[in-house]
């Protein structure tokens, strides 16, 4: 159980800031479904199944510690999520630190349910298996999670935006839409891990969940949303960053929604 998991002092700090802050969206166990998440579309994150959308890892892998910190720090735009950002840093990091605590959790109690159903008893597991379990666990989590490298190559110029267009049209409008609506073939037909149904991005409005900056945006295509069908983009930075600087140009200042202010932005020094 939750209960007997061993956390860090971090974690053990960011607890209290969780069952003050995160309980009611999140749950107790950090499941999402807490009291309020069946109002809340879309639903809260389950902590424990490992699947974070907003991360500056590889695809597939958790988030480092700064990218929970900055969804904590500056909220989902266009989602329930709520920014923290006068709880103090220190306050911040540990909850972050519980979060990824939870999905460690998460990960170690599906392989102890595993060798539950070899037959194994519990007491048995926690004796003879728990202790090596436990550190293959944790070194398979975290050998691939670093963070990805952005290096900041050409201006938001004409021609940037010609090639990301071209770019565009061959990976992106099938579910984006020829005009970044979220209208694409595919767009009516995508569900997310849960099996729920997830439209894609509207990028006319301006309105990127974790961060509107250029930077923010190629993070998104290069990282790709675990758990959702947004794959990470081929191509090489410079691709990513002519498609970034296509996809911003589609925002409609008539449509566009209010963005994080700078201090937001999760690669600020990429912009």
């Amino acid at each position: 159980t939750l209960e007997q998991w061993p956390l860090d002092e971090a974690a053990a700090r960011g607890r209290v800031v969780y069952e003050q802050y995160c309980l009611g969206c999140h749950g107790a166990d950090g499941l999402g479904d807490g009291e309020a998440a069946r109002w809340l579309d879309p639903r809260p994150r389950n902590f424990q199944m490992g699947r974070f959308k907003f991360r500056s890892t590889p695809s597939g892998e958790l988030p480092l510690l700064e990218d929970i910190v900055h969804v904590v720090t500056c909220g989902l735009n266009g989602s329930a999520m709520r920014s923290f950002p006068l709880l103090p840093d220190s306050a911040r990091r540990d909850v972050a630190a519980y979060v990824l605590s939870l999905a460690e959790f998460g990960m170690v109690r599906r392989e102890v349910e595993d060798l539950l159903e070899d037959d194994m008893t519990l007491d048995e597991v926690m004796e003879e298996e728990y202790d090596e379990l436990l550190a293959d666990v944790r070194e398979a989590a975290w050998e691939e999670v670093y963070p990805l490298s952005m290096e900041r190559r050409g201006e938001m110029d004409a021609d940037s935006i010609e090639r990301g267009r071209v770019l565009y049209e061959a990976q992106c409008v099938a579910c984006h839409g020829a005009t970044g609506v979220g209208d694409g073939s595919s767009s009516y037909h995508l569900r997310d891990w849960k099996d729920a149904p997830i439209r894609p991005r509207d990028f006319t409005t301006g309105v990127f969940r974790a961060g509107s900056s250029p930077a923010d945006v190629f993070m998104r295509l290069k990282s790709g949303l675990n758990g959702t069908p947004m794959p990470s983009v081929y191509g090489s930075d410079e691709d990513l960053w002519d498609i970034t600087h296509y996809i911003l140009s589609l925002i409609d200042v008539e449509r566009a929604g209010v963005v994080h202010p700078i201090s937001c932005d999760a690669h600020g020094d990429g912009r």
